[in-house]
């Protein structure tokens, strides 16, 4: 039998309730981008812990959509989750504290589907100075018939995950690894480095910033101390280039500045970042 326990985790919830923030705290990285624009993540991303004893592979994925909101563009969202929660070994199910709605609901459903431990995370505790105050809701959203534990925690400050990381290794099952143990994601540095653009992008722009657009490296050379990196930003209208490139194109260049930053953590190396904004027609991406 392999000594290692190794297994998928689903973390699944509604937008914003976490889930990115989650994944990043237990990797010890940024794997997944964060902002505070719903629909962040568009498809699913692997984080994967590696300690001593196991491997966890923590599936990221988009925030469920409620069926009231599905628009054609987002069935694919919901269909991401799907296929997660029917590949995972466990699910983790994040909520917010003392916060349920019915796309809460939703989840349970889907949960209930699957023949799987579920695990009820509760996160944004930090949130309540006065811990009493949340205890009825632990209680009401138990739902010990479904989740097998109910953990509390907070993703931001990193409180409480060493107790659900425990909680996730019960129930993994002994397996070969499916990946490295030097790897922490599955994503290739051309992805990861177009979605540090991306989040960027998401976190400045706000509600201006239209959903379909793209992130595309059109070069990036190693040059020993410094990386040279070109990106194209991809957008499907002339106004859209006008908005990102803000007032005599100090939005981008701050965009940009950021994003360099976010970049050079990554590679652990100085970058040199240039970017440059393409209208395409929809559909396409160069």
């Amino acid at each position: 039998m392999p000594e290692k326990k190794s297994g998928y985790v689903a973390i699944i919830g509604r937008p914003n309730v976490g889930k990115s923030t989650l994944i990043n705290a237990l990797i010890g990285e940024k794997v997944t981008i964060v902002t505070s624009k719903p629909q962040t993540t568009v498809q699913n991303i692997i984080g994967i812990l590696n300690d001593d004893d196991s491997q966890i592979i923590l599936v990221d994925t988009p925030g469920l959509v409620s069926n009231k909101q599905i628009a054609s563009q987002k069935k694919t969202y919901n269909r991401s989750v799907v296929d997660a929660l029917a590949s995972s070994d466990v699910i983790v199910m994040l909520s917010e504290a003392n916060k349920w709605t019915k796309t809460d609901e939703q989840l349970l459903d889907q949960i209930r589907k699957q023949s799987l431990p579920s695990i009820h995370v509760v996160n944004k505790v930090d949130r309540f100075k006065d811990k009493t105050k949340i205890l009825e809701f632990l209680k009401n959203h138990s739902y010990l018939e479904v989740f097998s534990d109910v953990i509390p925690v907070s993703a931001k400050y990193q409180k409480n995950l060493d107790s659900l990381l425990s909680v996730i290794k019960d129930y993994l099952p002994h397996n070969e690894l499916d990946y490295d143990d030097k790897l922490s994601t599955d994503q290739d540095l051309h992805f990861r480095i177009s979605e540090a653009l991306r989040e960027r992008l998401m976190e400045n722009l706000k509600d201006e910033l239209p959903y379909k657009f793209n992130c595309a490296i059109e070069t990036m050379e190693d040059k020993g101390k410094v990386f040279l990196i070109e990106i194209a930003i991809l957008v499907n209208k002339q106004a859209h280039k006008k908005i990102i490139i803000g007032k005599e194109g100090q939005l981008l260049k701050k965009i940009g500045s950021e994003a360099r930053a976010e970049i050079e953590k990554i590679l652990n190396r100085q970058v040199y970042l240039s970017t440059y904004i393409r209208v395409v027609k929809p559909g396409r991406r160069k």
